[in-house]
């Protein structure tokens, strides 16, 4: 009966710090979120309307927000990997880039010849 319990309750601590992990990871990932959304809006609201080119001080802190961004994202996935579902978990650095790459945001940007390179 001893063992029992001892485990029951390693199976319940296991399934609650893999709960905190996930939840660890949903609040780095919408505080990542956040600070992008914000640092973006900053950015874009810098434009003068009338550019047709982003100048290379800009494409450099246009890209910088991007990588951090994508590093912020990696580094979260890494850390809580072995508790996020698979479609998560499975995730590479080079997925986030994908991601980001195909983003609306990026898409938007072609216009103004914007090109980073990611890592």
């Amino acid at each position: 009966m001893k063992k029992i319990l001892v485990f029951i309750f390693a199976i319940s601590s296991a399934g609650i710090s893999s709960a905190a992990s996930v939840e660890q990871y949903v609040n780095s990932v919408e505080k990542i979120r956040s600070v992008y959304a914000q640092d973006i809006r900053s950015f874009l609201r810098s434009l003068n309307p009338q550019i047709s080119q982003f100048t290379p001080e800009q494409q450099s802190q246009y890209c910088g927000i991007n990588q951090r961004y994508i590093q912020d994202m990696s580094d979260a996935i890494e850390k809580n990997r072995s508790s996020l579902p698979p479609q998560y978990a499975n995730m590479t650095k080079q997925d986030v880039i994908k991601q980001v790459t195909e983003s609306n945001e990026m898409q938007m940007l072609v216009k103004y010849n914007v090109q980073c390179d990611f890592k």
